[in-house]
């Protein structure tokens, strides 16, 4: 069974049941609705669809919302795009228009006034590039460098210069508010700079009772500069490799993405990397070589998660792209190594316990390892210390279930609430025997906390 989990991104490719259902069933754990495309009538939909294939799958499909944040981007085109031929200019306007090959509007005008005559302009993550050759009170004038097709509201950087844009803004507010009105359970936040933008969202979602978690996306340098202090705000990053590639050199790219995810398994912490891991499917039925290698890097780094952006949003393949990654991932996880490093523990119960169900699994060659958890912080903190065996994580709500959808190894089921550790053991058993096929002589071990709301606090070993 797979370990590493898999985060789809929903759109016009993917907005049916059916091909939801199909995406679940071929390994998709958390479905991405991201705010700087979606509608909000097709995701109410949506939402109602991953109810309905959560009920007939029996999968605990996570929902996670991708905030704009203070992101820079094109407005709409006439013919909805454009072709920017190199050595011809365009203008970059302050009026809103309908984009043209003379002109195009940005989603925040007032950003031009602080780009200046020969800065550069990237277009779509660094795919089109342009150079300030002009600047007026109202346009700038761009020599067109590097061209290609410039579609509806695509991403502009202007590496070193700082647009001035609000980390949340009004639109932003209402995004989150509704996320928290339509079953959050991860909240993604885009270009997070500092540990201060992390703790203004938690503030938001305290005042409104939310519980999201959320995730950091590190696509910046300052991101880079304060990365330990977001993690440590955070529930998880996600190494968004779209922006931070042009933000900083793409050379450099693979070091970041493993600095990123080593710190937030030092800290307890999800890792995700995303962006154009199976790019060449949105239109093919097989990937590069590359992208395979690719996949198979970011789950040998140590990432809990991979995702999928454009290639299940709007690629031709969706539910073939979902399940060849899932290969992808399954086979890369046969070359993990799972070696236990207890140096970085914070010295508690939990971890106490976790880091000797893990070694015990591992000496023992369990099969199976279930957490009895209310939180799903158990389940986590065993995840973090990536056993050879699966972790069945028993908890008492679907909410509970749904947070661990991005935990690697770890499956939840919903259970009952346990009056006695004998309860715990005996249920544990029984949904180990559901969960998988043990056979006489084989091992499973047993963690939880009773009374209920303790920590972390027992450990038992059970031979089928």
């Amino acid at each position: 069974m797979k370990k590493t989990k898999i985060i789809c991104s929903l759109g016009p490719s993917s907005y049916d049941k059916e091909v939801i259902k199909a995406m679940v069933l071929n390994g998709m754990d958390t479905a991405r609705i991201n705010f700087s495309h979606a509608k909000k009538d097709d995701v109410i939909k949506v939402i109602e669809d991953i109810k309905e294939v959560r009920k007939q799958t029996n999968k605990n499909a996570a929902l996670l919302y991708d905030t704009k944040g203070p992101e820079f981007r094109c407005g709409a085109f006439k013919d909805d795009g454009i072709n920017l031929i190199p050595g011809k200019t365009i203008d970059i306007v302050k009026e809103e228009v309908l984009g043209d090959e003379a002109r195009f509007s940005v989603n925040h005008p007032d950003s031009i006034n602080y780009i200046n005559k020969g800065d550069t302009i990237l277009l779509e993550n660094g795919l089109m590039k342009l150079e300030v050759v002009e600047k007026s009170d109202d346009k700038l004038t761009c020599k067109i460098i590097d061209g290609g097709f410039l579609g509806n509201k695509k991403s502009i950087n202007v590496p070193g210069v700082n647009l001035n844009i609000p980390f949340i803004n009004e639109a932003d507010k209402e995004d989150i508010l509704f996320a928290i009105d339509h079953e959050a359970d991860f909240l993604a936040l885009s270009f997070v700079s500092d540990a201060e933008d992390v703790l203004r969202v938690r503030e938001l979602l305290k005042e409104h009772n939310s519980d999201a978690l959320i995730i950091s996306k590190i696509e910046n340098k300052a991101a880079i500069n304060n990365l330990k202090e977001i993690i440590e705000i955070s529930d998880g990053v996600m190494v968004a490799r779209g922006d931070l590639g042009v933000e900083v050199a793409m050379e450099e790219l693979p070091f970041y993405q493993k600095e990123i995810i080593d710190e937030a398994r030092r800290q307890g912490k999800i890792a995700i990397v995303a962006t154009e891991m199976l790019e060449s499917m949105k239109n093919s039925i097989r990937p590069t070589r590359a992208e395979i290698i690719d996949v198979s890097n970011a789950v040998l780094n140590g990432a809990d998660a991979v995702m999928l952006s454009g290639e299940t949003a709007a690629g031709k393949y969706p539910t073939l792209t979902v399940n060849c990654m899932s290969n992808i991932c399954k086979t890369a996880e046969k070359h993990l190594k799972y070696d236990v490093d207890f140096k970085h523990l914070k010295k508690d119960f939990k971890n106490a316990i976790s880091s000797s169900v893990v070694e015990t699994s591992n000496i023992l060659d369990a099969k199976l390892i279930v957490a009895a958890t209310i939180s799903g912080n158990t389940a986590k903190a065993i995840s973090n210390l990536r056993s050879k065996a699966l972790v069945l994580a028993t908890c008492t709500s679907q909410k509970t279930a749904r947070r661990l959808a991005l935990s690697f190894g770890v499956y939840p089921k919903v259970t009952k609430v346990y009056d006695t550790t004998d309860e715990i053991v005996d249920d544990a058993i029984k949904n180990a025997k559901e969960f998988m096929d043990l056979k006489e002589n084989d091992y499973v071990i047993i963690t939880g906390a009773f009374p209920k709301n303790s920590p972390t606090n027992f450990m038992k070993i059970e031979k089928i």
